[in-house]
Formats: structure tokens, C-alpha cells, sequence
């Protein structure tokens, strides 16, 4: 039995536990336990790894601003032990003979668990692709992905996904509410692909959704929280929360929906420390740096994050301005169950994806330390704790940034409901 010992969180406390694994599930948690090997962190504090929805490893197709091992490596070094990939790649994942061939190609080069996102363009996609993790749609054009345009087709793929018993992601802006002229800086982007865009497409999902579970992707202000259907979920990412138009970051802060100004994004904070946010999602969606130095509407949108969310968020449960139970909650436990995936707690019975972290430790962010193929980060030299440690299935896979266990990754199922 292999055995990792520190300070546990466990039941919402943070207590001495040796946590014993065979198998890769945890078997038991006690203050002593024999085994080999022994993985000692003394003061150390173990929690659930983290589980992240939304990731965009560009694989494949577009293996130039990241793919699979890249990716999931910069996962590993960020303390997230699950990503789900979404479909808008080359080709797109539209149905079951793209998803199978995008199966063969990823599965290789995995470091840390996956699943697959579908993106169908009808109902009959679903019913074709019915072993994605989940599916996606975007009711805007965004890069590589054609926008599902009329109530008809959204309502039939919301249909076919209930009878999946699987969820539908959406990319929520309203093209009709988009105004005219091309965007010169972060401000203009916010001003052409405006609030009410994205308010008014979570009001299309919840007036369409029937009995699909609905999960409502990068939100970036209260009020789009606030629309979603009852009983759906939504997420919001590190740059939504830490960025704004007041940005010096030109084009490289260019992503979909857009950075807002201060005060949405303070009132997005409060919407979150208020329990209006289920998750945390980072959206990773590298471009190269010559990709970026484009002028600014040329220039695609998105940017790197599966490597930061935890080590630049939990600087705010180091300053005991967020609960550490919310944010492992939002990091690992929501999305997880979200997944019906046997993951997000740290309990007897559940994978054992682990990461450990010194929260005395503080370090800049760099490009570097979070192993992005692209060569950048929108946080470069923001304060953050990096994990020391990452386990996927009691596999030591990162330690200190750097992959000590290759292509350990699997593809997730869902657990019963």
C-alpha cells in the first residue's frame, strides 16, 4: 500500500493523516499507516487536486500553441489533476468519428486524467458521440468554433443531451447584441461584445434548456450568474476574476467573452464570495506570442491558465478573504461532481488525485515554472503558491513543477448520479 502523510483536509479541517492507496483509489485515511512507498510532507497540506472543465489543449491541429503532453504536464505543475477538453480543434469534435480519432490521438500523451468534450451542431452529433464526457456549444462564433445559430437546432441538442443523461456547456453571447466596428483595445472589445450579450444568451439557454443539465461557461459578470436556469451550474475564470480593461496587456488579454471594466469584475468577486459561482475554470486557450503581437482585432482570442488557477487564487485563502472549504469546493469537489467523476474529496474510496502545497511558500509567476509551450502567461510576475506536489491516482506525477511520472493520464467515466 503506497502511503502519503501531512496535514489533511478532510470534513472541512485541516488535521494529521497518513491516506493509504492501493490501486489508485484511496483505501484508508488514519493517523499512522504502514506501507511502500511512504511519501513524507510533515507540515505540509494535502488537498483534493483539482479538477478543471475547461481547458483547450489545441490537440489536435493547432499543436503549435500546445497539445496534449504540454498541456496536461502544465496541469500537473498547477495542482489540477482532471481537464476536460473542449471540441473547437482541427477538425472540430462535431461527432463520434472525430471524437474516436481524437481519442486515439490524445490518449497517448496524457499526464493527468481527461475527458472529452463533444460539439455538436445538431441532435443527431449527440446521439452519434454519446462517449464524450460532456458536450458544448458556443451561441457566438469564437475561435475555430461555429456558433449555433437558431432555437431549433439548440432546443433538439438540449434535448438529445438530457436523453444522454450528459450535460451541455455553453459559450453564452448573443451575436444579435453584438455592435458594430472593429476593437482597438481590451475597452473597445468589452464595448462590442457587451454585457447584455452575454446575459441575454444565458436567458436563450434557460428558456430552452427542457430537462438538460446545463452548465453555463466563463461567466463574467453577476447578472449573467444570476440568469441561469435553476438547478444549472456556472464557472468563472482567474483572468475574468484578477483582469479588467484597465489591463496593459493589449492583445494578449484578448479572449472571449471579453475582460470587463473594475467594477464588474468587483462585482463578480461578490457574486462568487456570496455562493453565486459553483467553480472555478481557467479556460486555457494558448496562442503563440506571434499570434498575439497582431494588431488587436486580428489578433485570436484567449489565453493560457490551467497552470495558475490554483497557485494565483489561493493567494485570496492565504489572505483569509476566501474560505479554504469554498475554494476546494470550487477547485475540485463542484466540477468533479459536475463530472460524476469518483474525484474532488479527499475520502476513502475516491481516486486518489492529490496535490501538496506549503502555504508559507510564495514565488512570481512565470511562463516558465507553469510549462506553457506557448511561451507566456497573462500573470506573468503576479505573487502565487505553486503546489511542491501533484498525484493522479497516488501516482506521483509532479514535484516542484517538474514531471516525475509521463503519460500516467486516463480517460474519466461518469460515476452513477
Amino acid at each position: 500500500m503506497l502511503v502519503i502523510e501531512g496535514r489533511a483536509f478532510r470534513d472541512g479541517r485541516i488535521e494529521p493523516a497518513a491516506i493509504g492507496v492501493e490501486d489508485g483509489r484511496i483505501v484508508a485515511i488514519k493517523k499512522q499507516l504502514r506501507g511502500d512507498p511512504v511519501y513524507r510532507y510533515s507540515e505540509a497540506v494535502i488537498l483534493p487536486g483539482g479538477v478543471d472543465v475547461h481547458v483547450h489543449l489545441r490537440d489536435p491541429g493547432l499543436t503549435q500553441k500546445d497539445d496534449f503532453f504540454s498541456g496536461t504536464e502544465s496541469a500537473a505543475a498547477g495542482g489540477v489533476t482532471t481537464v476536460v477538453d473542449m471540441p473547437n480543434t482541427v477538425p472540430p469534435v462535431t461527432d463520434g468519428e472525430r471524437l474516436r480519432d481524437k481519442l486515439r490521438t490524445v490518449s497517448r500523451n496524457a499526464n493527468v486524467d481527461f475527458g472529452l468534450y463533444g460539439g455538436p451542431t445538431n441532435a443527431v452529433d449527440v446521439e452519434s458521440s454519446r462517449g464524450a464526457t460532456a458536450f458544448k456549444t458556443y451561441l457566438a462564433e469564437s475561435t475555430n468554433a461555429p456558433a449555433v445559430r437558431d432555437d431549433a437546432t439548440l432546443a433538439g441538442i438540449l434535448l438529445s443531451v438530457a436523453q444522454a443523461d450528459s450535460f451541455l456547456a455553453a459559450h453564452c453571447e448573443d451575436p444579435a447584441a453584438f455592435r458594430p466596428g472593429a476593437a482597438k483595445g481590451l475597452e473597445d472589445h468589452h464595448r462590442l461584445r457587451p454585457i447584455e450579450a452575454e446575459v441575454a444568451a444565458v436567458q436563450r439557454v434557460a428558456r430552452l434548456r427542457g430537462a438538460a443539465r446545463v452548465h453555463i461557461a466563463h461567466v463574467t459578470t453577476a447578472g449573467a450568474a444570476r440568469a441561469r436556469p435553476p438547478g444549472a451550474t456556472c464557472e468563472a475564470t482567474p483572468h475574468h476574476l484578477l483582469l479588467s480593461t484597465a489591463s496593459s496587456l493589449g492583445a494578449r488579454g484578448k479572449v472571449n467573452p471579453p475582460l470587463r471594466p473594475e467594477g464588474d469584475r468587483d462585482a463578480l468577486w461578490r457574486e462568487l464570495l456570496a455562493g453565486g459561482i459553483d467553480m472555478f475554470a481557467s479556460d486555457h486557450a494558448p496562442h503563440t506570442l506571434e499570434e498575439k503581437s497582431q494588431a488587436f482585432d486580428a489578433a485570436p482570442a484567449g489565453v493560457p491558465g490551467v497552470a495558475t488557477t490554483f497557485p494565483v487564487l489561493f493567494r485570496y485563502v492565504r489572505r483569509q478573504l476566501l474560505p479554504l472549504d469554498r475554494f476546494v469546493a470550487m477547485f475540485s469537489g463542484n466540477p468533479a461532481r459536475l463530472l460524476r467523476a469518483n474525484k474532488g474529496e479527499i475520502a476513502i474510496g475516491r481516486d486518489a488525485d492529490l496535490l501538496v502545497v506549503d502555504p508559507r511558500r510564495v514565488e512570481k509567476v512565470t511562463a516558465r515554472r507553469c510549462r506553457y509551450k506557448c511561451g507566456w502567461t497573462p500573470f506573468e510576475g503576479a505573487e502565487a503558491t505553486f503546489p511542491t506536489a501533484t498525484f493522479v491516482r497516488g501516482a506521483l506525477v509532479a514535484q516542484e513543477g517538474e514531471l516525475v511520472t509521463e503519460r500516467t493520464g486516463r480517460m474519466i467515466t461518469a460515476s452513477q448520479p
